[in-house]
């Protein structure tokens, strides 16, 4: 928990932020820091009274990220796809209730947006976060759903115990894709694939582009196909079987 307290935006927290964050008195929430600096998993400023990232948690992400077998076995099929439609791709997983950036494949010399590894963005009104929900089991799903109701003010959007969302869901399902027409963000509209696995669906791929230069319509007459014939390609890559 205290790990997972650091963000880009949270970079440094004093000991009664981290105490408040993991809601653990301030002598447990000491001994607990003087640990993982000790290891070299956080460190610790003196003069600023604030702790960071260490150099150990580092190291520990990107050998994670490098024993993800689905980046090398996608990559290939995502350099292909951005070629084509001239537009940056994403390739995210699933943590708990956000989708997670783990390959990103750039075009350049084109206006984009500003998305790196390690990203997180929720699951429950994104593209991507959708496209791999529309697939996931009831029991995984619903799971899920009681996460999402935790957050103050986001679940009663989806309607009575979320029959919208399960509605969009359905829809996705139909449709082999999932679009987001700048529910995300304003100025913003993203097309995604799930990528199913023989141990399960929890990746997505998508293409995210400004509004005001790719329509709804153009996004699915001339990126949709593409994008779920690449999906399909990375999926059987995997060693998954479509019936």
């Amino acid at each position: 928990m205290i790990l997972e307290s650091f963000t880009p935006k949270r970079y440094g927290l004093s000991l009664s932020q981290v105490s408040k964050i993991i809601r653990t008195p301030k002598s447990t929430t000491f001994r607990l820091l003087n640990t993982l600096n000790e290891l070299n998993y956080i460190k610790y400023d003196g003069k600023l009274r604030e702790y960071y990232p260490g150099p150990r948690i580092l190291s520990l992400g990107f050998s994670i990220l490098q024993t993800m077998e689905i980046r090398e076995i996608a990559k290939p099929y995502l350099e292909k796809l951005a070629r084509e439609c001239e537009r940056t791709v994403n390739l995210a997983v699933l943590d708990k209730i956000d989708m997670v950036y783990i390959e990103r494949i750039k075009i350049h010399n084109i206006r984009d947006f500003y998305i790196s590894i390690g990203d997180r963005i929720p699951v429950y009104n994104t593209a991507i976060g959708k496209a791999v929900l529309a697939y996931l089991e009831k029991g995984k799903l619903y799971e899920i759903f009681r996460e999402i109701k935790k957050i103050p003010g986001v679940f009663q959007g989806f309607g009575k115990n979320g029959s919208r969302l399960i509605k969009e869901l359905e829809t996705i399902r139909i449709n082999g894709y999932a679009l987001n027409d700048e529910e995300f963000l304003k100025g913003i509209r993203a097309i995604a694939v799930p990528i199913f696995t023989p141990q399960g669906i929890s990746y997505g791929i998508n293409i995210v582009v400004p509004s005001g230069e790719v329509s709804v319509v153009e996004l699915q007459k001339y990126f949709v196909p593409k994008l779920i014939e690449i999906g399909k390609e990375i999926s059987e890559a995997t060693g998954y079987k479509f019936k």
